[in-house]
């Protein structure tokens, strides 16, 4: 967080904490967290509240025409109304300038169609491939004369490895790389005794690494050949995407789950053996006619709500949701597609709403 959103944040903290004290009582916070959920076609369960909130947001520009007939013995607080009224709407809005909305990065988006994706999460681990692995071992019986590679050098299709005298024609001959790859593993040292079945050199090549992916039973029916599959593993390694080359035809009879196997490309490495990662399988994906990020949509006086531009600035607006995938939420009611919307950082808008609001109340006695 920048250092000029934490003095605007403070800033606004600050003028909501006086305007309680000088009322004698506390605003409690009205928000609550939108919750996890566990698979992408999750419904919100206050629809009809937030259907509520949409058409009395909708009936709010006809409200004026219920005021046109008034007591004439009134107009001499017409003054004093129509300032109410003016805050009233105010607090209502946010308004910042172009190079506010910049410096703290909030980011306007247009409404458009989009595809969300069910997916499962499920553990994985980073396996050698074992269709780019090679053994080497001796041609035949006899004394290590020299070692030339370690575990961890690379090594081409034909560099030599080992130097070792046949036990018979002592007679010395080399050990090579039958692959290109990394040295995984290593059993040999000068002066030992070799047989002609032991492994003295393990090599794979690391540009492919396999993603084993644990499937529980209860998944198992929904997780078929093909289906894509994105792996992370952790914040500072970019996550990658792959597809289901493999499914063990048996079930592990002590963990009750099914191998589901990646070939995931690794060119520069990052996918190291052994790893535990995370694999989200996407299960199915449907197009919508409205889809937000999920960090656009907040929660305002109850309701989820989206801040929308409007003429007079920007409008914290309630919606209905639909669909919701681990990024992306359908929006079914209160988003048109075409219209502008803060999609990225509203934390410093929803602090100027609460701001303008506690001013108002200050001024209403």
């Amino acid at each position: 967080m920048s250092k000029s959103l934490v003095i605007y944040l403070t800033s606004a903290l600050l003028t909501a904490a006086c305007h309680a004290a000088g009322n004698h009582h506390h605003e409690g916070d009205s928000e609550h967290l939108h919750s996890e959920h566990d698979h992408v076609d999750d419904h919100v369960d206050d629809h009809d509240d937030a259907a509520e909130a949409i058409e009395d947001h909708e009936e709010h520009d006809h409200s004026d025409d219920q005021h046109e007939d008034h007591d004439p013995s009134r107009d001499s607080h017409a003054g004093h109304d129509d300032h109410a009224q003016g805050e009233h709407e105010d607090e209502n809005v946010v308004t910042l300038s172009p190079e506010v909305l910049q410096e703290f990065d909030i980011e306007l988006k247009v409404a458009r169609a989009g595809t969300l994706n069910r997916r499962i999460a499920v553990p994985a681990e980073v396996r050698v491939n074992q269709d780019q692995i090679a053994h080497i071992v001796p041609r035949y019986p006899g004394l290590v004369l020299e070692v030339k590679k370690n575990i961890g050098d690379k090594v081409e299709k034909g560099d030599v490895l080992a130097v070792l005298e046949g036990n018979e024609s002592l007679t010395p001959y080399e050990l090579k790389s039958l692959i290109d790859g990394t040295i995984i593993e290593k059993h040999i040292t000068l002066g030992e005794s070799m047989k002609d079945d032991d492994v003295v050199f393990t090599i794979a090549n690391l540009g492919s690494v396999w993603i084993d992916l644990t499937v529980y039973q209860k998944d198992i029916a929904i997780v078929s050949l093909g289906q894509t599959v994105v792996v992370s593993g952790g914040e500072h390694i970019p996550p990658a995407k792959g597809v289901i080359s493999y499914l063990s035809p048996t079930v592990d009879t002590h963990t009750r789950t099914s191998l589901a196997r990646v070939a995931l490309p690794n060119p520069a490495g990052r996918w190291r053996p052994g790893m535990f990662v995370t694999g989200e399988i996407e299960i199915s994906s449907r197009n919508a006619p409205v889809v937000v990020p999920r960090e656009a949509v907040i929660s305002v006086d109850g309701h989820p709500s989206l801040f929308v531009q409007t003429a007079q600035g920007l409008e914290p607006r309630p919606v209905i949701q639909g669909m919701i995938d681990t990024l992306n939420v359908e929006i079914l009611k209160g988003l048109k597609p075409g219209e502008q919307y803060v999609s990225r950082n509203t934390l410093p808008l929803k602090a100027e709403l609460n701001r303008a609001a506690l001013e108002h109340a200050g001024h209403v006695h």
